[in-house]
């Protein structure tokens, strides 16, 4: 853990602090959106330099960021201050699969970009703490990493390089039986990334037009999005909805 820190301090300054451009990046946000209280208390676990979670903060709904990089947390609090979001946006220096908060937290919960990193046992484990953060009729959102795609054996050797662990996924029914293991019932699954993930081949970000045409924008889908709904077996990451059922002992 000490290494995943380490190599997200050192990537604080340059790391993303908007949501991007592209339909894939927007969906994340999307679902945040659809799913956050009105009224109550929301965690981006893993938030980094908190794209999502000062966007979520900046509609003057209480957000915990939970990262931890305190490099990351400081560029947070950076761009927080910048769009006026620090009176409801909460830092908290804490990793996966552990979390120092009580059962029955939050309303809502999101997690991406942070479960593949960990190894299968770590998946586990944090998804568990996660559900168990989750008052009854909270919602849980994460994305995994498809095992099957192309693209999990590039980022394993790119994360390997820099001496972490390396990226781990699972298949669509193991993705969905993670969180069903927890009490968790899912909402939704969605597959993204089998057609874009070809964009990771040299040489072909650079045909004028690919990028936008392959991944869509803020406004639409692109052929992403209709090849991943015919052919998800080979998604890039999973999307994925899950409530904590409002009668629940856990």
């Amino acid at each position: 853990m000490n290494d995943l820190v380490s190599h997200f301090d050192r990537e604080a300054n340059e790391y993303p602090i908007q949501i991007g451009s592209d339909y894939t990046q927007n969906r994340k946000w999307a679902l945040v959106l659809e799913h956050a209280p009105r009224v109550g208390v929301a965690a981006d676990i893993g938030a980094a330099t908190g794209r999502h979670a000062i966007k979520l903060a900046s509609s003057k709904r209480t957000v915990v960021a939970v990262d931890p990089s305190i490099g990351m947390l400081d560029e947070l609090l950076r761009h927080a201050e910048a769009c006026r979001a620090k009176e409801t946006i909460h830092r908290c220096a804490a990793a996966l699969p552990n979390l120092p908060f009580a059962k029955n937290s939050f309303d809502l919960a999101f997690c991406f970009s942070t479960l593949l990193l960990l190894t299968p046992g770590a998946q586990a484990e944090a998804v568990a703490t996660m559900a168990g953060t989750l008052r009854p009729g909270g919602t849980l959102i994460v994305d995994l990493a498809g095992t099957r795609s192309l693209a999990i054996r590039y980022w394993r050797r790119y994360y390997r390089s820099q001496g972490l662990d390396g990226v781990y996924g699972h298949t669509a029914a193991d993705a969905c039986r993670l969180l069903e293991r927890n009490g968790l019932e899912i909402i939704s699954q969605e597959a993204h990334g089998t057609l874009s993930q070809f964009l990771l081949f040299p040489g072909l970000q650079a045909i004028p037009g690919l990028v936008r045409l392959i991944r869509g924008g803020k406004t639409g889908p692109g052929w992403d999005a209709a090849v991943s709904r015919r052919v998800p077996r080979f998604a890039e990451r999973w999307y994925i909805v899950a409530r904590k059922p409002v009668h629940t002992d856990s």
